[in-house]
């Protein structure tokens, strides 16, 4: 069998590194191929994640955030996307987010398995929305959907055949031993992005020596953030780190900042790796308000939901949680009830390899 996964970003994200590693275990023989753009000129043959990996690049620089940079490089990335399809014949197409079903050639879906991986639902204003649902749903009539967040269920017409798998964590993990300290260590640990935001949660608590913030990845706004909070005593920016070393970042940590943009329509629905990281390792999160998931949460009392463009209404929250521990102990109980309950990534990819074996024994 081959698998081709398509993509447009290198490094490919984790999400996507554990798909074709469970594919790559569970059929063995197969055939294991990713087309995407190395954008930065970081591709390293001697450093790729797994050498049974076929790996075909676009090689073009367009520097992540430059929007009309990547525009004008999606149309050459387009004819090498096709090429490259066709080229390889897959027997199963994984196109990584909806503009990835717009790199495809047209395929012959009696015999060709396509998987579409609902990364984040369209976005945009109301009538860009609606055309691009529109694109995105042709494409779905043909292909089997796997949502990365279990809200998406909601917005999408039940016709289609379609799975959540959701990005928990692989490895074995268990809740940390919680007792949160003075000052309240809060923690944000991901790509740095939505500078607005990760600012204004600068302001709530920066000079107040009840709170000690540390912002932990690299990303397109690492720069401004780092000259933004310069020379605050009680806030850090510690760079770049690895996936396996995210539990020693929870272990320092007494909150996690997970609060993302909320006027986004995607950001209403996805759910965030954060979510399953928090359960894992039993540490209270902070979400956006107005959103699926800041509302499960508190209906579970599994963390907190906060308004992400009100300074005000950040700081008022992180006084509270620093002033009564007690909220933040009830919290972690409850995410160690919760993960009991919890399906694990295995669990889950095993209905994408029934839907697998399925389309291949008809």
């Amino acid at each position: 069998m081959k698998i081709l996964l398509v993509d447009e970003c290198y490094p490919l994200n984790t999400r996507n590194v554990k798909i074709l590693s469970s594919l790559g275990r569970l059929y063995p023989e197969s055939e294991i191929h990713v087309i995407t753009w190395d954008r930065a000129g970081d591709f390293d043959a001697n450093c790729v994640v797994d050498n049974r990996w076929n790996w075909h690049l676009y090689m073009r620089s367009a520097r992540y955030g430059n929007k009309l940079q990547k525009l004008f490089g999606l149309f050459g990335y387009r004819s090498f996307c096709k090429n490259e399809v066709r080229s390889i014949n897959p027997d199963v197409i994984i196109a990584s987010h909806w503009n990835n079903l717009l790199m495809l050639p047209r395929l012959d879906y009696d015999k060709q398995m396509l998987i579409y991986e609902n990364l984040d639902a369209p976005t945009g204003p109301f009538f860009i929305r609606y055309i691009l649902r529109c694109i995105e749903c042709s494409y779905m009539s043909n292909a089997l959907t796997i949502h990365a967040s279990r809200f998406y269920t909601a917005i999408y017409p039940k016709k289609y055949r379609q799975l959540v798998l959701e990005n928990k964590p692989v490895f074995n993990t268990v809740p940390i031993d919680y007792s949160p300290q003075s000052p309240l260590r809060i923690a944000y640990l991901g790509n740095i992005r939505y500078i607005d935001i990760l600012k204004n949660l600068a302001d709530a608590v920066k000079g107040d020596g009840r709170f000690c913030l540390s912002y932990h990845g690299g990303g397109p706004d690492y720069e401004n953030l780092s000259e933004y909070v310069a020379g605050i005593s009680n806030i850090s920016l510690t760079g770049p780190y690895k996936y396996e070393d995210i539990e020693q970042l929870y272990r320092n940590a007494d909150v996690i900042w997970a609060a993302y943009p909320n006027r986004d329509f995607n950001v209403q629905y996805a759910i965030s790796n954060k979510f399953h990281e928090s359960l894992a390792y039993a540490i209270p999160s902070i979400y956006a308000d107005k959103t699926r998931l800041g509302e499960y949460v508190v209906a579970h009392s599994l963390g907190c939901q906060v308004n992400p463009y009100s300074v005000e209404d950040i700081r008022s929250l992180l006084i509270t949680l620093s002033s009564n521990k007690e909220q933040l102990l009830q919290i972690h109980k409850s995410l160690r009830t919760q993960i009991k309950e919890e399906t694990s990534w295995d669990d889950d990819f095993s209905a994408l390899k029934t839907e697998i074996d399925a389309f291949f024994s008809c």
